[in-house]
């Protein structure tokens, strides 16, 4: 059994505790979880009645550093973090729910969480921190970068490419062959057909720059 700290102690770290449970429950013994950190404001009776607690702020990574998750859900914040908690000496746990899909020639960088039902075909890469929320899907021979967010229920396509830090909002449909550049931001139910810009924010369907 390896120890495991969940960073982030919001709706998103509970959620990965709740993942970690379920792996727990399939394969007994996999993870113990230690607790929580979080520098922000916690509430500390959900983390009681899922049986955990907190821990301390960030900090307390330092005196104990081993395996670690991030529950953090903006992608600069879990940038910042991943690169204290390296600092610290800890490693990056990849996370996959039983309850999902990987397939075959699936490389999952460190740090990578896959929620519930979310599948991954085939011949895909997934950069490291990226977080599949619950119901996703990446279609073969796709590519998507670090620290990527996507919003449950997020369909991305064959052959199609998506950069660093993008945010992926609820619903969002990446069609086949697109690319989304870095940092760029796909508001909830849009569709995108045509390539996105670096740094842009795009809504609807079909998926258009905000003004």
């Amino acid at each position: 059994m390896s120890s495991l700290t969940i960073v982030g102690a919001g709706g998103h770290g509970r959620e990965v505790f709740d993942t970690v449970s379920a792996i727990n429950a399939e394969s007994p013994g996999t993870w113990e979880v230690l607790g929580f950190v979080d520098d922000g404001d916690v509430a500390a009776d959900r983390l009681d009645r899922l049986g955990s607690r907190l821990l301390g702020g960030t900090d307390h990574m330092a005196t104990d550093p081993g395996w670690f998750a991030l529950g953090i859900g903006a992608g600069p914040a879990r940038r910042r973090l991943a690169e204290r908690c390296a600092g610290f000496g800890c490693r990056a746990a990849t996370i996959v729910h039983p309850g999902a899909h990987v397939g075959l020639d699936v490389e999952l960088g460190e740090g990578v969480i896959v929620f519930d039902r979310s599948t991954i075909t085939t011949n895909v890469r997934i950069g490291r921190h990226t977080h599949l929320n619950v119901g996703c899907a990446v279609q073969h021979d796709s590519v998507v970068g670090e620290f990527v967010q996507f919003s449950p229920g997020v369909l991305v396509n064959g052959d199609c490419r998506i950069e660093d830090d993008v945010f992926l909002g609820t619903g969002a449909i990446v069609t086949r062959g697109c690319t989304v550049g870095r940092g760029a931001r796909v508001g909830a139910g849009a569709v995108v057909l045509d390539d996105v810009a670096a740094g842009s924010t795009v809504v609807g369907v079909p998926a258009r720059p905000t003004p």
